[in-house]
């Protein structure tokens, strides 16, 4: 396909060229991954400035929505690449295969920094010890979604930090389009992947000690709540490398309309979700029990309850996988919306385990999207309208994957607390491609935390949104250059 960049692509790339450590706060369906792509082939066939670069994506987005992209334009012809899946076996094959670009899933990413940085292993205890040693083999680092690595305790944010510095990557980009999903606390250690923390201070703790009070018990944290003008000095510390552009700023796009369908539980099913909010425990005539041991604990059990089955207590180390259904209320809604809209396809997605279970119990036709080799024909026959109702999860779905084709309705069968995945898994049906209006189904049982997680998010995003447009109000005045 021949490529015809829009004018915000343009931006997007000369930002790129411009900053050899950059990120895109990129909306939803503008393209990114072909901007950079474009970008890539420049500094690899032309400039000859970048040897090696690795992507780094979520893993549904690694396998399918990359190599694709590649594949798919005219001028990123005789591109070569390597994805980084599978077995161990696999994966080192495809580490050894001659190509420039090289694209792994999220989950594999600490295996492969592992292969490369790693501290010496004691001959006697076999426990490895003392300072860390190697490089990666990559002179540019890709990161799709880099607000995967918003939280600095995880395992991959220590791991691939650790290997950037020892490695010294010169050329860096972050792509998302959802940098601040619980506020400004998140742009730490995302930006310090980027700059090694020259924008936002070497360290978590200078950072919030600079820019936020916090609300908290002793250790333990609530709240990191931004000193006054705080939002406005950390815009400005980034505004230099990071380019914000908003969806609707730039395509025309179908209407997204939100209904959230208010569910009525009845009387008895009330009273055992009032019971366990005031009791803190419930017993089963099987002898099992829940019982609650913290606030956030019990959020969550009445978040089960209100979906409309409820896990018991774990048994020993053992997962908890038993569960009770309690009411079939959301179960009754969902099949309304099917019956109303006969002729349409839908996406249903979940938050715990036990509903898919319960849907495809209700409707044997749907289909649970599935990981690894299945995923490109789930994928293919959604969009080619032979699913009637997918069932996804936000955190494996929720990024990159192109599923505007195969309907225009969405059902939260219950709702995230988060953000970024929210906003996510909405834009894989409200993007570049969508003809019809998105309708966006949120079903809400009247009377409990539903309505509360709804209001949160709003608040979230209020956040995000400022940030957005702080970031364009610096870049008219200021015209990317640095602000100290």
């Amino acid at each position: 396909m021949k490529y015809n960049p829009d004018p915000h692509q343009v931006e997007a790339y000369e930002h790129l060229m411009a900053n050899p450590r950059s990120t895109l706060f990129l909306g939803m369906s503008l393209s990114k991954t072909v901007i950079v792509l474009t970008y890539l082939y420049e500094m690899h066939y032309r400039e000859a400035a970048i040897t090696k670069t690795l992507v780094v994506a979520p893993d549904k987005v690694a396998r399918i929505t990359w190599p694709d992209e590649v594949e798919k334009w005219d001028h990123l012809s005789g591109m070569r690449y390597s994805l980084i899946a599978g077995d161990a076996k696999k994966r080192e094959a495809a580490m050894n295969v001659d190509a420039e670009i090289y694209i792994i899933g999220i989950n594999n990413l600490t295996w492969l920094v592992q292969k490369y940085v790693k501290q010496t292993v004691s001959h006697i205890s076999g426990e490895p010890y003392g300072p860390y040693l190697g490089k990666l083999p990559f002179d540019c680092v890709v990161l799709d979604e880099l607000s995967l690595f918003k939280s600095r305790d995880s395992g991959r944010f220590k791991c691939l930090s650790r290997a950037l510095n020892k490695s010294g990557v010169e050329y860096r980009h972050g792509l998302t389009g959802t940098p601040s999903p619980n506020g400004y606390v998140d742009l730490w250690a995302q930006m310090y992947l980027i700059d090694d923390g020259v924008r936002l201070g070497e360290t978590f703790g200078k950072f919030i000690d600079k820019y936020f009070k916090t609300r908290g018990n002793g250790m333990i944290v609530y709240e990191y709540i931004p000193n006054l003008g705080a939002k406005n000095i950390i815009a400005k510390k980034i505004q230099d490398i990071a380019l914000s552009m908003q969806t609707r700023d730039y395509l025309k796009l179908p209407e997204l309309h939100t209904v959230d369908e208010h569910i009525e539980l009845s009387s008895f099913d009330k009273e055992v979700y009032n019971s366990l909010e005031e009791e803190y425990a419930l017993d089963f005539l099987n002898g099992g029990e829940v019982t609650v041991g913290t606030a956030s604990d019990l959020t969550m059990k009445l978040l089960q309850i209100s979906s409309g089955a409820i896990y018991e207590d774990r048994v020993g180390d053992k997962r908890a996988t038993v569960w009770h259904e309690v009411n079939t209320a959301k179960i009754d809604a969902l099949r309304v919306l099917l019956d109303t809209y006969k002729e349409e396809n839908f996406i249903v997605v979940y938050q715990f385990r036990h509903e898919i279970d319960r849907i495809k119990a209700a409707f044997p036709y749907a289909r649970e999207l599935r990981k690894g080799a299945g995923l490109k024909e789930d994928f293919t026959n959604w969009n080619a309208g032979k699913i009637r109702l997918l069932i996804i999860h936000p955190a494996g779905a929720g990024h990159g994957l192109n599923l505007q084709f195969g309907g225009r309705r969405m059902i939260w069968f219950s709702i995230t607390w988060n953000l970024e995945h929210y906003q996510q898994t909405i834009a894989r049906l409200l993007r570049r491609g969508a003809i019809k209006d998105i309708y966006v189904h949120r079903l809400v049982a009247v009377g409990t935390r539903d309505a509360k997680v709804c209001a949160r998010l709003e608040s979230k995003d209020s956040d995000q949104t400022f940030l957005f447009k702080q970031l364009n109000e610096l870049k008219q005045r200021y015209g990317g250059k640095v602000r100290k």
